[in-house]
């Protein structure tokens, strides 16, 4: 089972994990957020956040696949409002050509 987007469920569960996300969300610097099984890494001057696995060895890293999601569909996302999310708003990452 993929389980990339576990975290938006733990972050409904979790209100200090929420606003970790959030205040990462608002923060001008580049900021991580790792889980058990994941590792957000966010770039406000892309307004987009990484999602991968949080080890290239962990138990998880086949269940994650990497995802490039804008802050505007993360913020969606975590409202519960998925089916206004966009073409393009999540793509799949795999590291080439990405900007810091």
């Amino acid at each position: 089972m993929i389980m990339t987007y576990d975290f938006i469920m733990t972050a409904k569960r979790n209100k200090n994990f929420r606003s970790q996300i959030e205040e990462a969300v608002l923060s001008d610097s580049n900021n991580e957020i790792c889980t058990d099984i994941c590792r957000l890494t966010f770039f406000p001057e892309s307004q987009a956040v990484i999602v991968t696995a949080n080890s290239d060895s962990g138990v998880f890293k086949h269940k994650i696949i990497p995802k490039k999601i804008t802050y505007r569909a993360l913020r969606k996302m975590l409202n519960g409002e998925w089916d206004s999310i966009v073409p393009g708003d999540i793509e799949d990452f795999d590291g080439s050509g990405f900007w810091y």
